[in-house]
């Protein structure tokens, strides 16, 4: 038996690397991408034109992070399969375009002003997308999408489409939301059962076991640690909204106003203030904005608490590598954060994902929209979403279940940023628990998932959508989205006896600088709609 897997593991190993050494060199293909096959068929000017490649340059998020042993996020075997399997066949060469997540809207401002965007390009930050519309910079891909785009008109429906259109013109392409859960509390079990304490049902439970957390592991172990993990504006909403007077906010409200200014909210902060001021959050919280630190932090013991995306350390590896670094961690999915009705309120995401552009400076737009078509072929999607069959996934009564190996934790660990019209795995688009399942089909971690997809729907509220051009907000967003970020470390930090004072006068002064004026035409749009 030992002789037959070893032969079975060489056969998989060497089929593997012919298939990619086919891809990277592209079955000798030049620097270039463009076949050499193909150059040395051409005869006359005729065939040189009908033989000429084109370049595709597609935005691609660089998260700074790549696993170990992992190959270059912009040369692996996703990238060689889209060039092989899409590129090749249309004489199109695939290029991919990094830009640091941390900072996209920034550098993507700044290469559309410059008009150096590659031909694909996206953000979520919709007064973004609205902006480029208005400035007439972007590409109408209605007959495109017509000509082209039918595998990708069904996969996404026309709910999705519609709202990247507006006046009849598809200025962006939605992506599809398979899940819209979208943050769920996680927990060291074992640090609770060593402090004798059940899982926390109730605000004040979670508040009595960060501190015994700290107490514990400090006196015990002589330990720094962080009771509290993952401090930011947007990942702390589900403790905001169970601060919220739910009986005094209206769906119009819930669009329409800041939430520095809901009823509640302000108590809500004032907790916070009191964790950080007992030192049960992360004194450096402001630093790690996009949670680089706080992943180390988890898988190093660090952490006993924390509310990141839901599902986010299974689908980016990293509950795997807390439990590899230390087998007795038990993170399990809690919903404590309850309101004074009783409720577990807190916000779940609506339907679309990031909007994806074609800048008006592209001579691509044709190729874009025929690579966005043949990522929603079921074939390519279960592809770019799972990698390998029989390597990282294997196919299991219709659904796709990863494999627990190093190959699957070193090529799968940003498949989301490649399979760009899908936010989430999907198998089907008619049945959700079938996409539930494919969202929770990692081996030994299925109840993990599952339990953290109740817990993020749980009580949730979506803001409604409303699709229109706020010129408020496409003004004043860059000028808020800055503020936010400083007022929230300004109440978290201020000095308790001075909370209150800091808390008025910088909600204050966000009203002055825009807030007033988009929170007015918010409240307009939303009566006008309906």
């Amino acid at each position: 038996m030992p002789f037959l897997r070893s032969l079975t593991s060489i056969m998989v190993v060497t089929a593997i690397l012919s298939f990619m050494m086919g891809c990277n060199g592209l079955a000798g293909s030049n620097k270039s991408g463009h076949a050499e096959g193909a150059r040395g068929r051409l005869g006359s000017d005729e065939s040189a034109s009908t033989d000429r490649w084109t370049t595709l340059r597609i935005e691609l998020f660089e998260r700074n992070n790549k696993p170990a042993g992992a190959n270059s996020i912009t040369d692996n075997y996703i990238t060689q399969y889209i060039q092989k399997h899409f590129g090749d066949p249309e004489r199109i060469k695939v290029e991919f375009i990094t830009i640091p997540r941390a900072e996209e809207v920034g550098r993507l401002q700044v290469l559309m002003a410059a008009n150096q965007a590659p031909d694909i390009v996206f953000t979520y930050d919709l007064p973004t997308v609205y902006n480029f519309f208005t400035q007439g910079k972007l590409t109408d891909l209605s007959p495109l999408l017509d000509q082209y785009g039918q595998d990708l008109k069904a996969v996404l429906g026309e709910e999705i489409l519609s709202y990247g259109r507006l006046n009849g013109m598809q200025f962006a392409i939605p992506a599809k939301r398979v899940l819209t859960a979208r943050s769920t509390t996680l927990i060291r079990e074992d640090w609770l059962r060593e402090a004798e304490l059940p899982l926390p049902a109730t605000t004040e439970q979670f508040y009595q076991a960060l501190k015994a957390f700290k107490k514990i592991r400090l006196e015990k172990y002589g330990e720094t640690i962080y009771p509290y993990g993952h401090i930011d504006y947007y990942h702390i909403a589900p403790l905001q909204y169970s601060f919220w007077d739910w009986n005094r906010i209206t769906e119009e409200d819930l669009y329409a106003d800041p939430g520095w200014i809901m009823p509640g909210n302000k108590d809500a902060f004032k907790l916070l203030n009191r964790l950080y001021h007992e030192g049960l959050i992360d004194p450096d919280f402001h630093l790690d904005r996009y949670a680089q630190q706080f992943q180390k932090d988890l898988v190093n013991g660090r952490v006993g608490a924390a509310t990141p995306n839901t599902i986010e350390p299974v689908y980016m590896g990293y509950l795997a590598e807390l439990q590899k670094n230390d087998p007795n961690a038990i993170l399990t999915p809690i919903d404590p954060f309850t309101n004074a009705n009783g409720k577990k309120t807190k916000p779940i995401l609506e339907k679309t994902g990031m909007y994806i552009m074609v800048p008006k400076t592209s001579r691509n737009a044709e190729a874009a929209i025929k690579y966005l078509n043949w990522m929603a072929q079921a074939e390519n999607y279960i592809t770019l979403q799972n990698g390998i069959e029989g390597v990282t996934y294997e196919m299991e009564n219709g659904l796709p279940v990863t494999l627990e190996n190093e190959e699957a934790n070193t090529l799968l660990f940003n498949y989301f940023d490649y399979c760009i019209i899908l936010n989430g795995k999907y198998v089907s688009s008619t049945d959700e628990q079938l996409n539930l399942k494919a969202n929770a089909s990692t081996p030994g971690f299925e109840a993990f998932a599952l339990q953290s997809v109740e817990y993020g729907m749980n009580d949730g509220i979506a803001t409604p959508q409303i699709p229109t051009i706020l010129p408020s907000e496409i003004k004043y967003s860059a000028i808020l989205n800055d503020k936010n970020d400083e007022i929230f470390v300004k109440v978290l930090t201020a000095k308790p006896e001075e909370f209150d004072s800091v808390y008025d006068q910088e909600v204050a002064e966000y009203m002055m600088m825009g807030g007033r004026q988009v929170q007015e035409e918010k409240h307009r749009a939303y009566q006008n709609h309906k």
